[in-house]
């Protein structure tokens, strides 16, 4: 009896010790995950909303590149001028980029003037046409290109593929005409690239459970003393996984910015080059003073564009970061923005024997240029300092300016603060330490370091550290 009394005593103790700690493991596990799965979302939302404003951004440049190309044409020719209008026609149908890229032109009423992958539809009015969701997207077209230029979603048949997909395009105006130029870009890479991230966290999510179940089975078996360590386990391993998305965000949006980048410089830039060598083969000595102020406009707008083009396309990925290193891609932003904004800018380096990583030259690159911009738009500053450099076993990146500085725990745009967080969380992902130093009249100084154990575990192929 005295050895039941006992038993049922240690089964007593053993219950309330598990019960409890199984009920409190499952609230916090399903809270825990749902907050995760509650984030994952936010973030999956937020890849997709910085995916789609990249796409708008592109077809915006590819369009105002398409009008600087007619422009010449369309400003001096009269609203009647059938033999100007057949000239931007043809020059606008022959204008594509990328795989499936092109322009597409029709007058407010609906007829098509230039559908370069389907010939049988131009010349027809299409003011009904609907996409498979019955959505009359030629008519919102030329709404948004009537008003000021605006974008338009909805599913069409991409060329090189069978079945209607998500599109995005993007519509102005030619009022003298009454016509609307557009182009439009497919969607479904972005979808593709959404749903690799959520794939991944349900991954993630399976075997992070399992592995707590795993826990709480062994929590039971020794009776509670494993609880409290569990979930700070849990909770260990959940901004693992956040540090790791927050990373893949910032892989995915370099990956992106340098596809956009190569597409500018190898699609669009190789086409202004080769239309400004067929412009320069047109010259001839018998061009009217009239043909031959226009033949030099052309040059200069073409001239423009290419340089507008590599502008851009080295904002969003240098050249120089891949092919020279560090200090030469600083070297030319430094320079590039010295032109630009008239600000006497200093930069000093000391690396010597480094060979750094593409994931910390890319980091280091992106924080001076995010710092940069800050001083440019806020600082109100007439200098700046860049210095990159060795000090014992650390790199050092320091960026100061003269301006008007800032209270650093005061209240700041929201603008001011991302970028301040996007660069400390820059950092932060290859194990560096990040400051911002600044009061009001005293300037600021942004201070980044890399000790040598951050240094190793990024990779950093050294000479005397």
């Amino acid at each position: 009896m005295e050895l039941v009394n006992r038993n049922r005593l240690s089964l007593s103790i053993v219950m309330l010790s598990v019960v409890p700690l199984v009920a409190v493991t499952t609230i916090v596990a399903t809270l825990l995950f749902s907050q995760a799965k509650q984030l994952v979302d936010d973030e999956v939302t937020l890849i997709r909303s910085n995916l789609i404003n990249l796409k708008k951004q592109e077809l915006q440049q590819y369009v105002e590149l398409a009008l600087k190309a007619v422009m010449p044409i369309y400003e001096e020719a009269a609203a009647d001028d059938a033999h100007a209008q057949q000239l931007v026609i043809d020059h606008l149908s022959t204008l594509t980029y990328g795989q499936d890229g092109y322009f597409f032109v029709y007058d407010y009423q609906g007829v098509s003037l230039v559908l370069p992958y389907q010939q049988d539809r131009i010349g027809k009015n299409w003011w009904e046409v609907e996409d498979v969701t019955g959505k009359k997207l030629l008519q919102e077209l030329i709404y948004a290109a009537q008003h000021g230029g605006g974008f338009v979603e909805y599913q069409w048949h991409k060329p090189s593929k069978s079945e209607p997909l998500p599109k995005l395009s993007y519509a102005v105006g030619l009022d003298k005409w009454q016509w609307m130029i557009g182009t439009g870009v497919y969607l479904d890479d972005i979808e593709l690239q959404v749903a690799h991230v959520e794939n991944g966290f349900d991954g993630r999510v399976g075997k992070s459970a399992a592995a707590l179940f795993l826990v709480v089975f062994i929590a039971v078996s020794l009776v509670a003393g494993l609880g409290a360590s569990m979930n700070f386990s849990v909770r260990r391993m959940a901004n693992s996984q956040l540090s790791k998305l927050n990373q893949r965000i910032i892989e995915s949006q370099e990956k992106e910015r340098s596809r956009v980048s190569k597409e500018l410089h190898d699609g669009i830039n190789q086409l202004l080059v080769a239309a400004k060598y067929r412009l320069d083969n047109l010259r001839s000595g018998t061009m009217t003073a009239r043909q031959l102020e226009q033949w030099q406009a052309s040059q200069e707008v073409m001239d423009q564009a290419i340089v507008e083009i590599r502008r851009i396309s080295r904002d969003l990925r240098p050249s120089q970061l891949d092919d020279l290193g560090l200090v030469a891609a600083l070297q030319s932003h430094i320079s590039t923005m010295q032109e630009r904004c008239q600000m006497e800018l200093i930069f000093e380096h000391d690396i010597k024997g480094l060979a750094l990583s593409s994931q910390v030259e890319t980091t280091l690159y992106r924080v001076t240029q995010e710092a940069l911009r800050n001083v440019e738009k806020h600082s109100q500053a007439s200098g700046a300092d860049v210095v990159l450099q060795r000090e014992g076993d650390k790199l050092l990146l320091t960026i100061s300016d003269d301006g008007v500085g800032f209270e650093v725990g005061g209240k700041r745009r929201l603008s001011e603060h991302m970028g301040l967080n996007n660069m400390r969380e820059r950092i932060a992902a290859i194990a560096g330490l990040f400051w911002v130093e600044s009061e009001p009249g005293t300037g600021t100084q942004v201070r980044i370091e890399l000790p040598a154990e951050s240094l190793r575990e990024q990779g950093l192929a050294t000479e005397g550290l």
